[in-house]
């Protein structure tokens, strides 16, 4: 009985041990105002992680995204959809990373706001780990309590006044138009070489944008819901299966439930 004693007080602290190996903390305030852009902190604890990973957080139709400290990794967003991709991790104990969050104004109620992290170790073993979700209220007297100045960073206090002085001397408003986004890709290729990774001829103009390493290749220009959701239909039935609308204001990335509200 002493030796089952032992060899259970052993099990349980090594059930502790591995417990605290792994751990993803979403810290941020309980209640966004909508039409504010609110701050997300993500921390991230795991063990032995070197190599590739690529952290994920969805969120509803209707919000938009900037990005913040990235921990070396390339960040994206797309398809209502968080990423934070690394080649190689770096080697903190901690993984600190953040972005910006802003909810259209119309939007209400409560939601979850979870994330995955997806992992390599010893060269080719996969791995998943979820964090705990957290609840967020959309509340119309809610208040930005972070010090905005303080989480931009130097490189988007720069954008952030150079989007402000833009603002300031454009007298027109900004067109809106919908693409259809048909890849993503770690290297640039030409059009053609696009459509024999994808088999399927694409009969608009390729918009090619680059965040961090990664390039984003969106066909046509459509002024119109409609028009880019039948040419979307018609790239899926070609076995495109990856491809989704994306929205843009100018050059500014929407949502597509307010770029309908500013077309329709």
């Amino acid at each position: 009985m002493r030796y089952l004693g032992i060899i259970a007080l052993i099990l349980f602290f090594s059930i502790s041990a591995f417990s605290q190996e792994r751990s993803i903390n979403i810290i941020t305030q309980p209640s966004w105002p909508p039409g504010s852009y609110v701050p997300v902190r993500i921390e991230i604890h795991i063990d032995s992680l070197q190599e590739f990973a690529r952290f994920y957080q969805g969120l509803p139709q209707g919000f938009s995204v900037r990005s913040g400290e990235t921990a070396g990794a390339d960040f994206y967003w797309e398809n209502n959809q968080v990423n934070f991709v690394w080649v190689k991790m770096p080697k903190n104990e901690i993984i600190r990373i953040s972005y910006l969050a802003k909810a259209d104004e119309v939007l209400k109620g409560s939601f979850r706001l979870g994330g995955t992290i997806d992992y390599v170790i010893e060269g080719d073993k996969r791995r998943s780990f979820e964090a705990d979700p957290v609840i967020v209220r959309l509340d119309q007297d809610a208040i930005v309590e972070d010090d905005m100045e303080d989480f931009y960073s130097e490189e988007l206090r720069t954008d952030k006044a150079a989007t402000k002085e833009t603002v300031i001397t454009k007298e027109m408003p900004q067109k809106v138009e919908f693409r259809v986004q048909v890849a993503i890709s770690s290297e640039q290729i030409t059009k053609q070489e696009l459509e024999n990774r994808i088999g399927c001829p694409l009969k608009y103009d390729i918009t090619i944008l680059k965040t961090g390493n990664m390039y984003k290749y969106q066909c046509g220009a459509f002024p119109t819901y409609t028009e880019a959701s039948a040419y979307l239909a018609d790239l899926k039935s070609r076995g495109v299966d990856d491809s989704f609308l994306v929205a843009f204001r100018g050059d500014e990335q929407i949502s597509i439930s307010l770029a309908r509200a500013l077309t329709e």
